[in-house]
């Protein structure tokens, strides 16, 4: 209810509320629209969960040759599981071949998530060019968390040069495809 509340206030009285009252309840129906879609989604996934990690020897088999065949969602799917050791034992090798797989066929999830793991390091050893040549991959046909990754990479320079303008032309592409606003950022 105070979900519908904040989106007819942030939507019906544009212009007739202070700025900051405006902004405060579009905040709260983008906050709210956020919550909801965790608890939605975030409770369907909890209760697919149990049989997540229950991955017998022929399924693993079936999507190794699902994603040897070329199907991406075998991939990124083979990709997850062995980053995160969830059915199968953890082995980042494996987890980067299939991620790799997924980026050379212009998955932007996958060159998104390529290049998190060269920037952090977690997993491998930190790499900035090849965070920054995925992170381009990916930002370049419209994936905005790519295209925000490269505005702070570009703003903060760990392993690269800073360049604000890079920053700030990164910043703004992403923004005019999202209604985010650039004070929030």
């Amino acid at each position: 209810m105070d979900w519908l509340l904040c989106d007819l206030v942030s939507r019906n009285l544009r212009g007739k509320l202070d700025d900051s009252v405006f902004g405060f309840f579009t905040a709260m129906r983008k906050l709210s629209a956020n919550l909801l879609f965790i608890l939605v989604f975030g409770f369907s996934a909890v209760a697919a969960g149990s049989n997540r990690d229950k991955q017998n020897p022929e399924q693993i088999e079936s999507l190794e040759d699902r994603a040897s065949a070329g199907n991406e969602k075998a991939q990124i799917k083979l990709a997850i599981m062995y980053l995160d050791g969830k059915g199968v034992t953890a082995d980042i090798s494996k987890a980067m071949f299939y991620y790799r797989m997924a980026a050379e066929q212009n998955v932007a999830f996958a060159q998104h998530k390529l290049a998190r793991l060269y920037f952090d390091g977690d997993h491998v050893d930190p790499d900035p060019k090849q965070a920054l040549a995925w992170l381009l991959r990916a930002a370049k046909p419209g994936f905005v968390e790519a295209q925000l990754d490269l505005s702070r990479l570009y703003e903060q320079g760990p392993g690269i040069v800073p360049d604000l303008v890079e920053s700030h032309k990164w910043l703004s592409i992403a923004s005019s495809l999202t209604d985010m606003d650039l004070n929030s950022r």
